[in-house]
Protein backbone atom coordinates (compact mmCIF):
# COMPACT_ATOMS: atom_id res chain seq x y z
CA UNK A 1 0.00 0.00 0.00
CA UNK A 2 1.33 3.43 -0.88
CA UNK A 3 1.72 6.01 1.84
CA UNK A 4 -1.53 7.96 2.29
CA UNK A 5 -1.51 11.72 2.34
CA UNK A 6 -3.40 11.89 5.66
CA UNK A 7 -3.81 9.72 8.71
CA UNK A 8 -7.01 10.62 10.59
CA UNK A 9 -6.98 9.37 14.20
CA UNK A 10 -10.38 8.76 15.82
CA UNK A 11 -10.41 7.70 19.49
CA UNK A 12 -13.69 6.18 20.60
CA UNK A 13 -15.32 4.78 23.73
CA UNK A 14 -18.81 3.32 23.83
CA UNK A 15 -20.55 5.62 21.33
CA UNK A 16 -21.35 3.47 18.29
CA UNK A 17 -24.09 5.73 16.95
CA UNK A 18 -21.98 8.86 16.98
CA UNK A 19 -18.99 6.92 15.65
CA UNK A 20 -20.98 5.78 12.61
CA UNK A 21 -21.87 9.39 11.77
CA UNK A 22 -18.31 10.51 12.38
CA UNK A 23 -16.82 7.92 10.02
CA UNK A 24 -19.44 8.61 7.36
CA UNK A 25 -18.42 12.27 7.38
CA UNK A 26 -14.74 11.43 7.01
CA UNK A 27 -15.40 9.06 4.12
CA UNK A 28 -17.22 11.84 2.26
CA UNK A 29 -14.07 13.96 1.95
CA UNK A 30 -13.30 15.71 -1.32
CA UNK A 31 -9.69 14.60 -0.76
CA UNK A 32 -9.75 10.80 -0.87
CA UNK A 33 -6.09 9.99 -0.14
CA UNK A 34 -6.25 9.10 3.56
CA UNK A 35 -6.39 6.34 6.13
CA UNK A 36 -8.64 6.38 9.18
CA UNK A 37 -7.37 4.80 12.39
CA UNK A 38 -10.19 4.13 14.84
CA UNK A 39 -8.89 3.41 18.35
CA UNK A 40 -11.33 1.60 20.63
CA UNK A 41 -10.23 2.68 24.10
CA UNK A 42 -11.38 -0.57 25.76
CA UNK A 43 -15.09 0.12 25.36
CA UNK A 44 -17.34 -2.12 27.51
CA UNK A 45 -18.72 -3.57 24.27
CA UNK A 46 -15.96 -3.95 21.67
CA UNK A 47 -16.41 -1.55 18.78
CA UNK A 48 -17.44 -2.91 15.40
CA UNK A 49 -16.74 -0.79 12.36
CA UNK A 50 -20.05 0.45 10.92
CA UNK A 51 -18.53 0.83 7.43
CA UNK A 52 -16.61 -1.35 5.02
CA UNK A 53 -13.79 0.64 3.49
CA UNK A 54 -10.19 -0.46 3.10
CA UNK A 55 -9.03 2.96 4.26
CA UNK A 56 -10.51 2.39 7.73
CA UNK A 57 -8.88 0.15 10.30
CA UNK A 58 -9.70 -0.59 13.91
CA UNK A 59 -7.37 -0.96 16.88
CA UNK A 60 -8.58 -2.02 20.34
CA UNK A 61 -6.73 -1.14 23.51
CA UNK A 62 -6.75 -3.69 26.32
CA UNK A 63 -7.18 -1.04 29.01
CA UNK A 64 -8.98 2.29 29.03
CA UNK A 65 -6.39 5.05 28.99
CA UNK A 66 -8.39 8.13 28.03
CA UNK A 67 -8.19 10.36 24.96
CA UNK A 68 -4.44 11.00 25.23
CA UNK A 69 -3.55 7.32 25.34
CA UNK A 70 -6.00 6.44 22.56
CA UNK A 71 -4.60 9.11 20.25
CA UNK A 72 -1.05 7.98 21.01
CA UNK A 73 -2.03 4.42 20.05
CA UNK A 74 -3.35 5.67 16.73
CA UNK A 75 -0.39 7.92 16.04
CA UNK A 76 2.02 5.03 16.65
CA UNK A 77 0.70 3.11 13.64
CA UNK A 78 -0.13 6.09 11.42
CA UNK A 79 1.64 6.14 8.05
CA UNK A 80 0.32 9.34 6.45
CA UNK A 81 2.45 12.31 5.54
CA UNK A 82 0.09 14.45 7.62
CA UNK A 83 -1.98 13.86 10.76
CA UNK A 84 -5.52 15.00 11.45
CA UNK A 85 -7.87 14.24 14.33
CA UNK A 86 -11.59 13.74 14.78
CA UNK A 87 -13.45 13.03 18.02
CA UNK A 88 -15.95 10.19 17.73
CA UNK A 89 -18.92 12.47 18.46
CA UNK A 90 -17.94 15.19 15.97
CA UNK A 91 -17.98 15.47 12.18
CA UNK A 92 -15.72 16.51 9.33
CA UNK A 93 -17.21 18.88 6.78
CA UNK A 94 -16.70 17.45 3.26
CA UNK A 95 -13.87 19.90 2.57
CA UNK A 96 -12.03 19.33 5.89
CA UNK A 97 -8.93 17.67 4.41
CA UNK A 98 -8.90 19.98 1.39
CA UNK A 99 -8.65 22.93 3.76
CA UNK A 100 -5.77 21.17 5.47
CA UNK A 101 -4.00 20.73 2.13
CA UNK A 102 -4.32 24.45 1.45
CA UNK A 103 -2.95 25.39 4.84
CA UNK A 104 -0.12 22.86 4.83
CA UNK A 105 1.21 24.42 1.66
CA UNK A 106 1.92 27.54 3.78
CA UNK A 107 2.99 26.14 7.14
CA UNK A 108 3.78 22.80 8.83
CA UNK A 109 0.71 23.17 11.09
CA UNK A 110 -2.62 24.22 9.61
CA UNK A 111 -5.95 25.02 11.22
CA UNK A 112 -9.38 25.61 9.79
CA UNK A 113 -12.43 27.07 11.53
CA UNK A 114 -15.06 25.03 13.34
CA UNK A 115 -18.59 25.57 14.60
CA UNK A 116 -21.17 23.80 16.73
CA UNK A 117 -23.61 21.61 14.82
CA UNK A 118 -26.61 23.28 16.45
CA UNK A 119 -25.44 26.87 16.17
CA UNK A 120 -24.42 29.31 13.45
CA UNK A 121 -20.75 30.11 13.12
CA UNK A 122 -19.38 32.48 15.72
CA UNK A 123 -16.18 34.48 15.53
CA UNK A 124 -13.33 31.95 15.50
CA UNK A 125 -9.80 33.19 16.02
CA UNK A 126 -7.20 32.73 13.29
CA UNK A 127 -3.86 31.39 14.52
CA UNK A 128 -0.87 32.59 12.52
CA UNK A 129 2.90 32.44 12.59
CA UNK A 130 5.07 31.58 15.58
CA UNK A 131 2.65 31.19 18.49
CA UNK A 132 4.84 29.88 21.33
CA UNK A 133 4.19 32.97 23.43
CA UNK A 134 0.48 33.38 22.69
CA UNK A 135 -1.03 29.93 22.12
CA UNK A 136 -2.62 29.75 25.60
CA UNK A 137 -3.69 33.39 25.87
CA UNK A 138 -7.13 32.26 24.68
CA UNK A 139 -8.71 28.95 23.67
CA UNK A 140 -6.14 26.68 22.02
CA UNK A 141 -7.38 25.42 18.64
CA UNK A 142 -9.59 22.35 18.84
CA UNK A 143 -7.68 19.28 17.70
CA UNK A 144 -10.34 18.68 15.07
CA UNK A 145 -9.39 21.92 13.34
CA UNK A 146 -5.70 20.97 13.39
CA UNK A 147 -3.58 19.14 10.82
CA UNK A 148 0.19 18.89 10.78
CA UNK A 149 3.19 17.12 9.36
CA UNK A 150 3.24 13.77 11.14
CA UNK A 151 6.90 13.87 12.12
CA UNK A 152 6.30 17.08 14.08
CA UNK A 153 3.48 15.73 16.25
CA UNK A 154 4.47 15.23 19.90
CA UNK A 155 2.94 12.39 21.85
CA UNK A 156 0.07 13.32 24.14
CA UNK A 157 0.80 13.33 27.87
CA UNK A 158 -1.25 10.43 29.23
CA UNK A 159 -1.34 11.84 32.75
CA UNK A 160 -4.02 14.25 31.52
CA UNK A 161 -7.57 12.91 31.43
CA UNK A 162 -8.63 16.28 30.08
CA UNK A 163 -6.78 19.33 28.73
CA UNK A 164 -4.40 16.92 27.02
CA UNK A 165 -4.96 18.86 23.81
CA UNK A 166 -4.03 22.16 25.49
CA UNK A 167 -0.84 20.69 26.94
CA UNK A 168 -0.02 19.13 23.54
CA UNK A 169 -0.50 22.46 21.79
CA UNK A 170 1.82 24.19 24.23
CA UNK A 171 4.66 21.77 23.50
CA UNK A 172 3.98 21.78 19.76
CA UNK A 173 4.05 25.58 19.62
CA UNK A 174 7.42 25.62 21.37
CA UNK A 175 9.03 23.27 18.85
CA UNK A 176 11.81 24.93 16.88
CA UNK A 177 10.72 25.99 13.41
CA UNK A 178 7.00 25.37 13.95
CA UNK A 179 4.68 27.95 12.45
CA UNK A 180 0.91 27.82 12.18
CA UNK A 181 -1.55 29.11 9.62
CA UNK A 182 -5.34 29.19 9.47
CA UNK A 183 -7.56 28.64 6.45
CA UNK A 184 -10.52 30.91 7.06
CA UNK A 185 -13.28 28.42 6.30
CA UNK A 186 -15.24 25.95 8.41
CA UNK A 187 -14.05 22.36 8.20
CA UNK A 188 -14.93 20.83 11.56
CA UNK A 189 -18.33 20.41 13.24
CA UNK A 190 -18.58 20.00 17.01
CA UNK A 191 -21.52 18.14 18.51
CA UNK A 192 -22.95 19.27 21.84
CA UNK A 193 -24.80 16.54 23.74
CA UNK A 194 -25.61 15.30 27.22
CA UNK A 195 -24.08 11.86 26.75
CA UNK A 196 -21.52 10.40 29.12
CA UNK A 197 -18.06 11.93 28.90
CA UNK A 198 -15.73 9.35 30.38
CA UNK A 199 -12.80 10.94 32.22
CA UNK A 200 -13.70 14.44 31.00
CA UNK A 201 -16.30 15.75 33.45
CA UNK A 202 -15.98 19.21 34.93
CA UNK A 203 -14.03 18.14 38.01
CA UNK A 204 -11.62 16.20 35.80
CA UNK A 205 -11.15 19.25 33.61
CA UNK A 206 -10.35 21.37 36.64
CA UNK A 207 -7.80 18.87 37.96
CA UNK A 208 -6.17 18.59 34.56
CA UNK A 209 -5.86 22.34 34.15
CA UNK A 210 -4.35 22.63 37.61
CA UNK A 211 -1.87 19.93 36.59
CA UNK A 212 -1.10 21.92 33.45
CA UNK A 213 -0.27 24.97 35.54
CA UNK A 214 2.02 22.92 37.79
CA UNK A 215 3.80 20.99 35.05
CA UNK A 216 4.47 24.12 32.99
CA UNK A 217 5.01 26.48 35.90
CA UNK A 218 8.01 28.15 34.24
CA UNK A 219 5.95 29.00 31.16
CA UNK A 220 3.03 30.40 33.13
CA UNK A 221 5.37 32.38 35.38
CA UNK A 222 6.54 34.40 32.39
CA UNK A 223 3.25 34.46 30.44
CA UNK A 224 0.84 36.35 32.68
CA UNK A 225 -1.96 36.54 30.14
CA UNK A 226 -1.93 32.75 29.68
CA UNK A 227 -1.83 32.26 33.46
CA UNK A 228 -4.79 34.58 33.95
CA UNK A 229 -6.80 32.81 31.26
CA UNK A 230 -6.03 29.35 32.67
CA UNK A 231 -7.16 30.31 36.17
CA UNK A 232 -10.25 32.03 34.81
CA UNK A 233 -11.26 28.82 32.99
CA UNK A 234 -10.74 26.85 36.19
CA UNK A 235 -12.95 29.33 38.00
CA UNK A 236 -15.73 28.97 35.43
CA UNK A 237 -15.65 25.19 35.62
CA UNK A 238 -15.50 25.10 39.42
CA UNK A 239 -18.50 27.44 39.47
CA UNK A 240 -20.32 25.12 37.07
CA UNK A 241 -20.13 22.11 39.40
CA UNK A 242 -20.74 24.16 42.56
CA UNK A 243 -17.28 24.38 44.16
CA UNK A 244 -17.52 28.05 45.07
CA UNK A 245 -14.41 28.14 47.25
CA UNK A 246 -12.27 26.68 44.49
CA UNK A 247 -13.82 29.06 41.99
CA UNK A 248 -13.09 32.11 44.15
CA UNK A 249 -9.46 31.05 44.60
CA UNK A 250 -9.10 30.56 40.84
CA UNK A 251 -10.65 33.93 40.01
CA UNK A 252 -8.39 35.62 42.56
CA UNK A 253 -5.30 34.10 40.98
CA UNK A 254 -6.55 35.08 37.55
CA UNK A 255 -7.09 38.67 38.64
CA UNK A 256 -3.67 38.89 40.29
CA UNK A 257 -2.03 37.65 37.10
CA UNK A 258 -3.92 40.12 34.92
CA UNK A 259 -6.45 42.48 36.50
CA UNK A 260 -9.72 42.36 34.57
CA UNK A 261 -13.10 43.67 35.80
CA UNK A 262 -14.85 40.76 34.07
CA UNK A 263 -12.94 38.34 36.28
CA UNK A 264 -14.25 40.15 39.35
CA UNK A 265 -17.73 39.82 37.93
CA UNK A 266 -17.27 36.06 37.61
CA UNK A 267 -16.05 35.93 41.21
CA UNK A 268 -19.18 37.70 42.43
CA UNK A 269 -21.29 35.26 40.42
CA UNK A 270 -19.44 32.33 42.00
CA UNK A 271 -20.34 33.57 45.47
CA UNK A 272 -24.06 33.64 44.81
CA UNK A 273 -24.60 30.84 42.35
CA UNK A 274 -23.86 27.13 42.50
CA UNK A 275 -24.41 26.18 38.85
CA UNK A 276 -23.31 27.81 35.65
CA UNK A 277 -23.26 26.64 32.06
CA UNK A 278 -20.02 26.95 30.11
CA UNK A 279 -18.86 25.87 26.70
CA UNK A 280 -15.67 24.07 25.89
CA UNK A 281 -13.28 25.39 23.17
CA UNK A 282 -14.94 26.01 19.82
Amino acid sequence: MTQPLFSVVVPTYGRPGYLAECLASILQQTVEDFEVIVVDDASPEPVELPVEDTRVRLLRRDTNGGPAAARNTGMTVATGTYLAFCDDDDLFAPQRLQLAVEGLERAPVACCFNRYLDMPAGRPVAVEGVVADTILDDMAPHLGRTALRRHLAPAFDERFDSAEDIEWWLRLAQTDGVTVTTVLRIGYLVRRHDGERTRTGLESRVRSRELLLREHADYFATHRRARAFAWKRIGLMATAYGDRARARRAYTRSFLARPDPKTLGHAVTAVGRSTHTIEEPA
